[in-house]
């Protein structure tokens, strides 16, 4: 299985877009925000055996689910960022690209708060995201290298997604 592929972009610039380590990624940003696990209720039952019970309607429990799945977006974009770092690993940002030229203007008019990313993987993934990822298409161009990195045969999803019926008018019995 191929491990990068060559994408050419809109404006000719050909970028190497790697295969990303996914579940890892996945599992550091989850390792930095874990999911709030259900209480155990335990208790001693009157033969003196040992009993546990999960309490899913737990209010404390449900109020920290509530918390965590309101930080969805923000763990998605972190995955999102760093899988962007992993897929193009010998990507170089040009010593003349400046990203507060390009966008700086337009992003704060948006989000008053917007600043650039700090530090060297910070003037890289805005970068990707701004020179390399921002015109829609590219993106799709480099989506479409990520699935076939993935090892998934495109074909035969395609074929089987068109095998499913489509939606029936009328009632059941």
């Amino acid at each position: 299985m191929a491990q990068y592929k060559d994408v050419e972009l809109n404006n000719g610039m050909t970028v190497r877009v790697h295969r990303s380590p996914t579940r890892r990624v996945m599992a550091m940003v989850e390792a930095k925000d874990p999911k709030p696990t259900v209480p155990i209720y335990t208790e001693i039952n009157v033969t003196g055996r040992e009993i546990s019970m999960p309490i899913p309607g737990d209010p404390d429990y449900l109020k920290a689910l509530n918390e965590w799945n309101a930080r969805q977006q923000k763990r998605d974009d972190e995955v999102n960022m760093l899988e962007a770092l992993y897929e193009f690993p010998d990507m170089e940002v040009p010593d003349d690209w400046d990203v507060e030229a390009e966008v700086g203007e337009v992003a704060r008019f948006y989000d008053p708060d917007w600043a650039p990313r700090e530090g060297k993987m910070g003037r890289k993934l805005d970068y990707i995201q701004w020179a390399v990822l921002g015109d829609s298409v590219d993106a799709y161009l480099v989506q479409a290298a990520r699935a076939e990195l993935s090892g998934i045969d495109l074909t035969e999803v395609s074929a089987i997604t068109a095998s499913f019926r489509g939606q029936v008018e009328g009632t059941t019995d």
